[in-house]
C-alpha cells in the first residue's frame, strides 16, 4: 500500500500513453486521465486546496451574463419596437377617426345648407303660388265687380227706358 502514499507516487512509472485510469485513493476514487498526479481531496493526509475557478468557467459565466444581457436587450428592443408600432397604429387610427368625424361634420353642414336652400326654394315657390292665387282672386273680384257694374248700368238704362216710356205714354195721353 505504499504505492498509494504521496511520497511514493512520484516514483511510480506513469502510464502516459495508456487510456486506462488508475485508482489513486484508498476509497477507490480514480484520477483523471489527463492529470494522474493531482492529489484528490478524499485521500487521507491531503488537504484540499481551495482552487480558484477555472478560466473556462469564468469565461462561460461572463458569456452567460453577456448572453443574458444580450437576450434581455433584444427582448427590450423587441418590446420597445412593438410598443412603438402599437403607438403608431393607435395614432393612425385616431387620425383616421378624426378625419372621419371631420368628414361627417362637413357632410352634416353640407346637408344643412342643402336643406336650408331647399326650404328657401319651397318658401319662394309657396310665396309665388300665394301671389298667383291672390292675383287670380283679384282678377275674379274685378270681373265680378265689372259684371255687377255692367248689370247696374243695364238696370239703370232699363229704368230710364221705362221711365221714358212712361213719360212718353203720359205725354201722349
Amino acid at each position: 500500500m505504499l504505492r498509494l502514499e504521496q511520497k511514493w507516487r512520484s516514483q511510480l512509472p506513469t502510464q502516459s500513453g495508456s487510456s486506462k485510469r488508475t485508482k489513486v485513493s484508498a476509497i477507490g476514487a480514480y484520477s483523471s486521465s489527463s492529470n494522474p498526479e493531482t492529489p484528490l481531496p478524499d485521500e487521507p493526509g491531503v488537504d484540499s486546496p481551495v482552487r480558484p475557478q477555472g478560466s473556462k468557467k469564468n469565461k462561460l459565466k461572463g458569456k452567460e451574463k453577456v448572453q443574458m444581457s444580450k437576450d434581455f436587450s433584444e427582448r427590450k428592443s423587441s418590446v420597445v419596437k412593438k410598443l412603438s408600432l402599437m403607438e403608431d397604429i393607435k395614432n393612425v387610427r385616431e387620425k383616421e377617426l378624426l378625419e372621419r368625424e371631420k368628414e361627417r361634420e362637413e357632410e352634416k353642414e353640407h346637408r344643412a345648407k342643402m336643406m336650408a336652400m331647399k326650404e328657401q326654394e319651397l318658401q319662394a315657390q309657396a310665396a309665388m303660388k300665394e301671389q298667383e292665387l291672390q292675383t287670380q282672386r283679384y282678377i275674379k273680384e274685378m270681373e265680378i265687380k265689372a259684371k255687377e257694374r255692367e248689370m247696374e248700368r243695364m238696370a239703370k238704362e232699363r229704368e230710364r227706358e221705362m221711365d221714358m216710356q212712361i213719360l212718353n205714354a203720359d205725354t201722349l195721353q
